[in-house]
């Protein structure tokens, strides 16, 4: 409840940003704007990544990530605002050990799917630059796998396959080039990843 309470407030802080209707006559140049946008992406670490890294008498450690690999599309229905989708997969693996003893108890591994829709305001625009901020929610599907080192101990979970909530606040996504192919970084947290990196096309 915490979270959903934490992304609706900042979803109306980010509606507070000037759209469309707010604009001023010197920016009438944006009316010919590209109403598509095309993009792939990589981004790491995400919450899947980070999440469960300490509980009760098991730690985690020793992980290795694929970080977040995605497409996406971006439909503008102004200058300013955006509605789009997202779709992305990544892959991580960490040692699970007994807190007290340092002893490995087994390893886990997730294999994660996620689809969102994104909804994105564009708050600054000078030349080459776009600065905008969004927010994102969807599904997630997350596969475990889990390969125990010590059979006989007690704490090694079951395998299983879920579906979960998935969100992302992008706080800043810095595009340069003003034109058709423009490359862009932001910064955030969720299940993008905290960083992203990328290459979009408008159209």
């Amino acid at each position: 409840m915490q979270i959903r309470k934490f992304i609706l407030s900042l979803v109306a802080m980010i509606a507070a940003f000037p759209l469309a209707g707010n604009a001023k006559p010197q920016d009438e140049i944006y009316i010919a704007y590209l109403k598509n946008e095309i993009y792939i992406q990589y981004g790491t670490p995400s919450i899947i990544e980070i999440a469960n890294k300490k509980g009760g008498d098991i730690y985690r450690s020793g992980g290795s990530y694929s970080g977040i690999a995605a497409v996406g599309y971006n439909r503008y229905l102004n200058p300013y605002f955006c509605i789009g989708g997202y779709f992305g997969a990544g892959n991580s693996k960490a040692n699970a050990k007994n807190a007290d003893t340092g002893k490995l108890i087994y390893t886990n591994q997730v294999q994660s799917i996620t689809g969102m829709v994104d909804f994105g305001w564009s708050y600054f625009r000078n030349g080459i630059w776009e600065i905008s901020c969004g927010a994102s929610a969807g599904l997630t599907h997350k596969k475990e796998s889990i390969t125990p080192i010590d059979k006989n101990n007690k704490n090694i979970p079951q395998e299983r396959d879920r579906l979960a909530f998935a969100y992302n606040l992008t706080v800043a996504r810095v595009r340069i080039g003003g034109g058709i192919i423009g490359g862009f970084a932001e910064l955030g947290f969720g299940y993008k990843g905290i960083a992203n990196a990328g290459l979009s096309i408008r159209f």
